[in-house]
Parts: C-alpha cells; structure tokens; sequence
C-alpha cells in the first residue's frame, strides 16, 4: 500500500520509503530533437561476461559531454512528476553517463527532488553497471528507457522495472517483469494516486 503522505516528507519518513532509481536521459532529461537515438534494440545473454566499455580519457570525455548534454532541456512532465514521485519513494538518478548531471538538475529546479545522483565510473558497460548499482543501492524500482537495460533487469535483479515509451523501444518480446509507462507522469499516478499523497 502506497504511504500516504501531505506535505514534505520527515527525514523518518523518507527513510521507510521504497526506493526507486531512475535513469537519467530519455526518462528525465529529453533527448537532442526528440529522437532517442540511445537506444539498443538488442538484449544482452542474461549468462554471459559483461565486456568492458571503451573509456576516453576524461579531459576528452567532459567537454564533449558537455556539449552534448548540456543544452537539453526536461522532459515537459519531469517537474510535476518527480515532485510527485518524492513524496512516495526515495529517488535516486542511476546514470549510464560518465559525467554527472548535478549542475543540469539544479538549473532546471530538479535537484531538490533527487536523493542522490549515482554515474557510471567503473569498467562495466551501462546495463551491467545499472544492474549492480540496483542490487547494491537496494532498489525495489528502476526506471529505464533502454530495452537491453530494462530486460537484464527483469532477468537478474529483483526490482520491478519500468520502461519509458520511445518509439524505437517497441515491439521488443519484453520479459513478463517489465510494465511499460508512457512517461513520469504515468508512474506517478501509480505510484501516488490521488489522495494517496
């Protein structure tokens, strides 16, 4: 049953909450002229040894992040929607990127909503990073607009998962584990139902 919450929450009660990750860009941060390019429509063998991701040298890395993160704008729900979702779970962005997005948050009025911002600094590729940041954060939600994210998460975590619709993430034969959500705003209304919150 969903707690039942008005106004900020007590750092008591923000403790009991569940926890909920979300990924960053394409569930909160929009992606450059609304394609979702990211996406692999490929799933990953659940069995086999996650390979390593190819890391540039991070004076390379942070201004070409920087250009390419830096002028994108929310998603138009994501305000409402974590706002929201803060008052039901314990929220913390788990990122694919080497770079975080803290100074993103702030400009746009996000921050206050997240817990924590949790980036990929390690040898693991996202998907595997995300399913070990899962399992050691204790999360019982993610949320993930990347199908071999979504689906690995399903196979070997025991958080419920949560895909956020694009087009090119469709018509993918899903694991029963993952709900499929039009965007925040639809998971805060499940999550939070009116005058549950």
């Amino acid at each position: 049953m969903t707690p039942a919450v008005s106004g900020p929450a007590t750092p008591q009660q923000t403790a009991a909450l569940p926890l909920l990750t979300l990924d960053f860009d394409g569930v909160i941060c929009a992606p450059l002229l609304g394609r979702n390019v990211g996406i692999h429509r490929s799933f990953l063998d659940a069995g086999a040894t996650p390979r390593p991701a190819r890391l540039w040298p991070r004076r390379l890395a942070d201004p070409w992040d920087h250009l390419r993160y830096d002028l994108r704008r929310p998603l138009p729900e994501a305000g409402v929607a974590l706002a929201t979702l803060a008052r039901v779970r314990r929220l913390i962005v788990l990122t694919g990127r080497r770079s975080s997005p803290e100074r993103w948050l702030r400009r746009h009025g996000l921050r206050a909503h997240i817990e924590r911002v949790v980036i990929n600094e390690g040898p693991l590729r996202s998907p595997h990073f995300k399913l070990h940041a899962v399992a050691e954060l204790g999360a019982a939600e993610h949320v993930d607009d990347d199908p071999r994210t979504a689906q690995l998460l399903a196979q070997q975590s025991a958080a419920s998962v949560y895909l956020r619709d694009w087009p090119k993430n469709r018509g993918l034969p899903y694991d029963a584990g993952i709900a499929r959500i039009h965007d925040l705003a639809e998971l805060a209304a499940r999550l939070a139902p009116v005058g549950g919150c």
